[in-house]
């Protein structure tokens, strides 16, 4: 219970859809191709990690939590959190409790100071603008706040709703008494983790293109944040 798992994958790989029942595949029949693409390869992914992982044999029923999040009808059932960011795709399991993830491409992003000065403390704009790459540095901030607003259920407006201290790999948030940030840098990838403070390991995995499987991974040099 005190282990998470992070499975990483790409929209182009070879996702099956034999475990999504066929009443879930209906709800995507009106959405853009691209939205569709990134909702049935989230649906196929998490089919398959609950196949590895739980042993189920088709994706299982879910409810919706007063704050809009997905969560399992069986609570035996791990907590889970999907992310996408271009054709980077993300799932985080976690069997001890609520979670949340968040992947961002670092990308251009016009105006992103004044993205950062309407969302972020006046203490997170100063160590934005101190770093070598202030454009990434957006993005590792926004990217851990994705993460703790998923677990909490929150949405991209309430950004407010927790304060960070990059510097000293601190925040202060709302409910943040059972929450570790968790954050590591992948390439061009910038990924965070939100996670009941009991977790001590993330089992990483990524899907094997050729075979639809999950390979394990060497873990990312992740940075850990504690509640202030």
């Amino acid at each position: 219970m005190n282990r998470a798992q992070l499975i990483t994958a790409s929209l182009d790989d070879n996702f099956s859809l034999s475990r999504v029942p066929a009443q879930w595949l209906m709800k995507s029949e009106g959405m853009n191709p691209a939205r569709r693409q990134q909702w049935c390869a989230g649906r196929a992914l998490l089919a398959e990690a609950l196949s590895v992982f739980s042993g189920c044999d088709n994706l299982p029923a879910m409810q919706i939590s007063a704050q809009g999040k997905p969560y399992f009808a069986d609570a035996s059932l791990p907590h889970f959190s999907l992310s996408h960011s271009k054709h980077h795709l993300q799932l985080l399991l976690c069997p001890a409790g609520e979670d949340g993830g968040d992947v961002e491409q670092i990308r251009p992003r016009r105006r992103y100071l004044d993205v950062a000065r309407a969302a972020f403390s006046d203490i997170e704009c100063q160590w934005l603008v101190e770093q070598a790459d202030p454009q990434t540095a957006f993005w590792q901030l926004w990217c851990l706040r994705e993460a703790w607003l998923k677990q909490q259920g929150g949405s991209v407006w309430q950004m407010g709703r927790i304060r960070l201290e990059p510097g000293h790999q601190r925040f202060t948030a709302e409910s943040s008494a059972d929450c570790r940030l968790w954050f590591a840098a992948d390439g061009n990838v910038m990924r965070a983790l939100a996670l009941p403070a009991g977790v001590s390991e993330v089992e990483e995995y990524k899907v094997d293109a050729a075979s639809g499987g999950f390979l394990r991974q060497v873990s990312l040099p992740w940075a850990r944040f504690s509640p202030s």
